[in-house]
């Protein structure tokens, strides 16, 4: 398909205590982003793929949640010195109108998507490239990395190694054994090839027909599986009071990829940033912009990055 790529907006400049950079609003059929360009010229550029849900390219969420998590990864890393792409979704936030009917949006666009940014990434002058893909965006990130010799490095940031019916099921388990029973026949079902026209009506958001379509798509894909498939240097990040996405993840993902780098941040939690383990204390940190990341979680990922 051919992609017609729009550069809008004027530089913005920035200043930062390593080097400068710049940043620059671009567009590629209905999708938005933004590329932060360093001073200093470079090769390198890193696509930062957003998680699961209504998140938007800097780490916020449309339900109410402000914590600019991506948004401060993409600065400290052009601070550094690397270029960095950071975009939003397949209709969410700028590149809602992306998608016209959510019953079309499958899995598979968001995988198509971060694709054709690489190719533009790629159009731009950045010879190598890196892929950081968040919580769900792992798996995203992990499927384009596969086979495109362009991208030198893949980072995992609060992955999931199990696909994500086996994860719905086990956190709908910690809070109501009575979901969690009923979202497994709804899972298997729709792994079978189904499609689920009863269902609990406290699981509307998850098996509701205009969700159902991209769920059944999602599930149908283990991270585990899919990074065993790659040939290229990985990092694997998790923090130990990460409440939606459980270290032995991280575990899971090292045992099917055993030349990847782990590394566990002690007190990181999922928006990465340093947050104790109590829920509700964890939790205020999802909307608190302020907040900086964990330092740890910067360190790591510079420290991988140069090496490649």
């Amino acid at each position: 398909m051919k992609t017609l790529f729009t550069l809008i907006c004027l530089f913005i400049i920035l200043s930062a205590t390593g080097q400068q950079f710049t940043e620059k609003e671009v567009e590629m059929d209905k999708l938005k982003g933004t590329l932060s360009i360093p001073e200093s010229k470079t090769n390198i550029a890193i696509l930062l793929i957003a998680g699961s849900g209504p998140t938007d390219r800097n780490g916020n969420n449309a339900l109410g949640f402000t914590n600019n998590s991506l948004k401060m990864a993409a600065h400290e890393l052009s601070k550094t010195g690397y270029a960095v792409l950071r975009t939003d979704k397949r209709g969410i936030a700028a590149s809602k109108e992306a998608v016209e009917d959510p019953t079309n949006l499958r899995f598979e666009h968001f995988v198509e998507d971060a694709k054709s940014w690489l190719n533009f990434l790629n159009q731009e002058g950045y010879k190598k490239l890196i892929i950081a893909g968040h919580s769900q965006g792992s798996l995203v990130g992990m499927m384009p990395a596969q086979d495109n010799e362009n991208v030198v490095g893949f980072i995992s940031l609060a992955g999931l190694a199990e696909d994500a019916g086996e994860a719905i099921v086990r956190q709908l388990g910690a809070q109501s054994p009575v979901l969690a029973e009923d979202a497994r026949v709804n899972i298997d079902s729709m792994k079978a090839g189904y499609t689920v026209k009863k269902f609990n009506p406290y699981l509307i958001s998850l098996f509701g027909p205009a969700i159902q379509p991209f769920l059944k798509s999602y599930i149908s894909y283990s991270p585990a599986e899919e990074i065993k498939k790659l040939d290229i240097p990985v990092l694997i990040i998790n923090g130990t009071t990460d409440i939606q996405i459980e270290v032995s993840q991280a575990d899971s993902l090292k045992k099917a990829y055993p030349k990847a780098d782990l590394l566990i941040i002690e007190g990181m939690n999922h928006v990465l940033k340093d947050a104790p383990a109590d829920p509700a204390a964890n939790m205020a940190t999802y909307n608190n912009p302020e907040l900086p990341l964990s330092d740890d979680l910067m360190t790591g990922m510079i420290t991988f990055i140069k090496k490649l």
